[in-house]
């Protein structure tokens, strides 16, 4: 039997979705590769545990490991690897829209550098059709995560430690508190309604949001590990994100059976589906417009969650098996 071939994952700062992806393909490597290790930040080393771990101070600085059989680049910091590799094979992902989100969006040098850098990769990955466009002949394949395990309290329980009513609606959000997610918006909306407001997660705008959260029903709950268990206690979810590669947590809102009120950034059109209202991102007025809508039509909330139940979506495996298909063209 042929001896498997090594992978090296290099990733620079991430967040949430991206890393969540990494450390998914590290774990569940396409049939005939094996992870060598991952390249990130000493911050991230706590993420990923099971796999040898390479403490980068720049990834701008960082040769391409030379024992590996394939790079895989996540972001575009760690697509700058592709400029001076040619052995071995570097593979890119496009995780950002780079017009809309991060730094390329307010550098066009940056943007020339990011295109550079994916014509000199043997080959692209993109999360979306959105963060493809600008990388003619990327690969679209959404990213692979292990999806949320059920709940472990009923609705009620969860409510009761919150001290929310049974019969009030509740509007959810999972989301990084950063810029890109629009959440002003989302208290906005919120506040215009008589719904209850719950936003999961941390970010640099903490405190910008507890001051806009100040006499209203909008609640930050901070970082949770029980995000299945508050999706299971709420009625709708809500993200009016301005840029978003991809959107995993309207995925897993969806597979909670909640209806969707999102913004068109990334992938989120397609992932509503017919599970939800979609707004132009940036469009403030709609979206508050949108989730008053929802907030006071059960019927109409009933109805998009029946659609959500019957959402299906890509089965991770199937999408690891994709990923492998891209290193094999790049290492035959």
């Amino acid at each position: 039997m042929a001896a498997s071939k090594q992978v090296a994952h290099v990733l620079g700062p991430s967040q949430g979705g991206m890393r969540r992806h990494v450390r998914y393909l590290a774990e569940h490597p396409p049939r005939g590769y094996e992870t060598l290790g991952v390249w990130a930040p000493e911050e991230l080393r706590g993420y990923f545990p099971a796999f040898a771990f390479h403490a980068t101070e720049a990834v701008a600085r960082l040769r391409p490991p030379r024992d590996a059989d394939v790079v895989h680049a996540h972001g575009f910091e760690a697509g700058l690897l592709a400029l001076r590799s040619r052995r071995p094979p570097v593979v890119m992902t496009a995780h950002i829209d780079l017009r809309t989100q991060g730094r390329t969006a307010r550098s066009r040098p940056l943007r020339a550098l990011a295109r550079l850098s994916a014509r000199r990769a043997d080959a692209v990955i993109a999360v979306s059709e959105r963060s493809a466009r600008p990388f003619g002949g990327a690969h679209v394949i959404p990213p692979a995560f292990a999806p949320l395990p059920p709940p472990g309290r009923s609705r009620a329980e969860v409510r009761t430690e919150l001290g929310t009513p049974s019969e009030r609606v509740v509007v959810v959000s999972v989301a990084r508190l950063h810029p890109d997610k629009g959440l002003d918006v989302f208290v906005d909306a919120v506040a215009q309604t008589d719904a209850e407001g719950w936003i999961c997660g941390d970010g640099p705008l903490r405190e910008e949001l507890v001051r806009r959260t100040e006499g209203t029903r909008v609640r930050l709950l901070g970082h949770r590990d029980d995000v299945p268990d508050l999706l299971g206690a709420a009625d709708m979810f809500a993200l009016p994100s301005v840029g978003e590669a991809y959107g995993i947590a309207v995925v897993e809102a969806i597979a909670a059976g909640l209806p969707v009120v999102v913004s068109s950034a990334g992938a989120m059109p397609e992932i509503a589906g017919e599970a939800g209202v979609v707004v132009e991102p940036g469009d403030a007025p709609g979206f508050i417009a949108s989730v008053t809508r929802l907030v006071a039509d059960s019927d109409l909330r009933a109805e998009l969650g029946r659609r959500a139940r019957a959402a299906v979506y890509p089965d991770a495996d199937e999408l690891v098996r994709r990923v492998g298909e891209v290193y094999d063209e790049v290492t035959a």
